[in-house]
């Protein structure tokens, strides 16, 4: 008898958390979503095309505090800021993860002055750390072009 109370006991320590764990998790408001918009997945189609043929590899949307240290540590939290939530749409890389390139996919939405102040602030970053940044309007007919312009100038 005790070591059914014991058994008993055992098995409510284990689930009591993972129930709560599970109603706390069941209340969070949050559903998944595309990873990238429709305009951006046909570009990446093509895109992954020319890469795959020289195996490059794409990392689509890329937090730029996740390839960018910031140097001024007295400033730290001031220059963080503004990269911690901006994204270059695709970064290109080599075999071993080495980044070679970034590209953004630019449509109507960058002729905005706030978005134009991002962009600028984005080219010069890419210009800073020494790395192309390629930007790419949304001209669907004009990808491959521009794709193949890029890998040439990356190869």
């Amino acid at each position: 008898m005790i070591f059914l109370a014991v058994v008993a006991v055992s098995i409510l320590c284990i689930l009591l958390p993972v129930l709560r764990r599970r109603k706390f998790v069941k209340d969070y408001p949050y559903e998944k979503k595309m990873l990238l918009t429709g305009t951006e997945y046909r570009f990446y189609k093509i895109l992954k095309e020319s890469c795959d043929r020289y195996h490059l590899l794409i990392c689509p949307k890329v937090r730029m505090e996740d390839f960018l240290y910031v140097t001024d540590r007295r400033n730290l939290n001031q220059y963080r800021g503004y990269i911690k939530s901006r994204h270059i749409d695709f970064i290109l890389c080599d075999r071993d993860l080495y980044m070679l390139a970034g590209v953004e996919l630019d449509d109507t939405s960058h002729n905005t002055s706030a978005a134009e102040k991002t962009d600028a602030f984005k080219n010069n970053v890419f210009k800073k750390i020494g790395v192309p940044l390629y930007r790419i309007p949304v001209e669907p007919k004009l990808y491959k072009t521009r794709i193949n312009e890029i890998i040439k100038d990356l190869i």
